[in-house]
């Protein structure tokens, strides 16, 4: 996937537009022996904080705004749904959210 040089810009239906999570920090699996990790993953544990950012766009285009190189995987969650984790503020600007906080 590429990052959306053609992008058309704001959408006027925003059911469109999905969630691309850009990594941050990874989670990274290690085990406490050193050893492989067994069958049961009785010996696996994670390090990191598995910090991502939320940025707007569409399915096989990712956006402009999440740097090349970076880590990004695609989601189905909608932009405008509740995300749990920061939002990219360059996608907020282009892609106002409207929603009702509980």
């Amino acid at each position: 996937m590429t990052n959306s040089e053609d992008d058309p810009g704001p959408v006027s239906d925003p059911s469109e537009l999905t969630v691309w999570f850009e990594v941050l920090e990874p989670f990274k699996a290690r085990t406490y022996d050193d050893a492989p990790v067994r069958d049961d993953y009785s010996n696996l544990y994670f390090v990191g904080t598995g910090k991502s950012r939320a940025h707007a766009g569409r399915l096989g285009r990712r956006p402009d705004c999440i740097p090349e190189g970076a880590r990004a995987h695609w989601a189905h969650d909608l932009w405008n749904g509740p995300v749990q984790i920061p939002r990219c503020t360059v996608c907020l600007v282009k892609h106002p959210v409207t929603q009702v906080i509980d």
